[in-house]
C-alpha cells in the first residue's frame, strides 16, 4: 500500500473514531437529559426505622426517603435556620435528638419553630415521617443550640449512643396516643437522582455533537485549503500577474 493511502486511511480512522466517540457522548448526556425528566418511585408502605438501617453507617440509597416511623424519647433539641421546604419557603425548623427504644439516636425534624415542647426522659414518643439523608451545605454559623445543617456528626457530643446517618422529617408525633400539634414541615418530593437540569444536559448534547462535525469537517477544510495555496492556482496565478 502506498505511503499516501496508508496515512489516509489512518487519518481516515482517527475521524472516525474521535467523531464516535463525540456522538456517544452526546447519546449519554441524552439519555441523562430523559432521566432528569423522570420522576423516583419511592415505596410509601410504613415501615421502622430500624428495618431499613442501622446506627453508624451510611442510610442505604433503597432507604432515602422512605416513610419510617420509630419511638423513643426527647434528649436535647436544636434550631435550625433557613431550611427550605418542598415549595422552596424558607424556615426555621425544630430539630430534636431522638433516643431511639431498640438503641441508637437520630435527629427528628419536628416542624416550624416553636413546636410544642416533649422533652422527656421517661416517655415514649412515636414518631412517623421520611427518612433524609443529612445535609452537606451549612445554612445558618454554628452556635450554642443551633445547628448549621442537619447532620448527627454535629451532634456527636449530645449522646454516648450510635447515631443514625441523615435525620427524619416529622410528618406526626403522638405521646400516651395522643397526637401533638404543631406546623409540620412539607417534606421535598422524589426527584431523580440524576444531578442538573433538562436543559443542561441538552445543551453538552449540542456541544458533543456540534465537536463531531467539527472533527468531520476539519480534513475536507484542510483539503480545500491545500488546493488554494498549491502552485499553479487561481490565488497563486493572480500574485504571479
Amino acid at each position: 500500500m502506498p505511503l499516501n493511502k496508508f496515512k489516509a486511511l489512518l487519518a481516515l480512522c482517527g475521524v472516525l473514531i474521535f467523531a464516535g466517540g463525540f456522538v456517544s457522548l452526546g447519546m449519554w448526556q441524552w439519555d441523562r437529559a430523559q432521566q432528569s425528566r423522570q420522576v423516583i418511585k419511592v415505596d410509601s408502605t410504613l415501615v421502622s426505622l430500624e428495618s431499613i438501617t442501622k446506627p453508624r453507617i451510611p442510610i442505604p440509597s433503597s432507604a432515602t426517603l422512605r416513610h419510617v416511623s420509630v419511638e423513643g424519647s426527647y434528649k436535647v433539641t436544636f434550631l435550625a435556620p433557613n431550611q427550605a421546604d418542598a415549595s422552596g419557603a424558607r424556615g426555621n425548623w425544630e430539630v430534636a435528638l431522638l433516643h431511639t427504644k431498640s438503641g441508637g439516636a437520630i435527629l427528628i425534624a419536628r416542624g416550624i419553630a416553636p413546636m410544642p415542647s416533649i422533652i422527656s426522659g421517661i416517655e415514649n414518643i412515636s414518631v412517623s415521617g421520611i427518612l433524609m439523608p443529612h445535609q452537606s451545605d451549612n445554612y445558618a454559623p454554628k452556635r450554642q443550640g443551633v445547628l448549621a445543617r442537619i447532620d448527627s456528626a454535629l451532634v456527636v457530643d449530645e449522646t454516648a449512643l450510635d447515631l443514625y446517618d441523615g435525620y427524619i422529617i416529622a410528618q406526626s408525633e403522638t405521646l400516651g396516643g395522643v397526637e401533638v400539634a404543631g406546623s409540620r414541615i412539607d417534606p421535598p418530593k422524589p426527584r431523580t437522582a440524576v444531578p442538573g437540569f433538562y436543559w443542561q444536559h441538552i445543551s453538552y448534547v449540542v456541544i458533543w455533537w456540534l465537536m463531531g462535525a467539527i472533527v468531520v469537517f476539519l480534513p475536507f477544510y484542510n483539503r480545500l485549503v491545500r488546493s488554494r495555496v498549491q502552485p499553479g492556482s487561481k490565488v497563486d496565478s493572480q500574485v504571479d500577474e
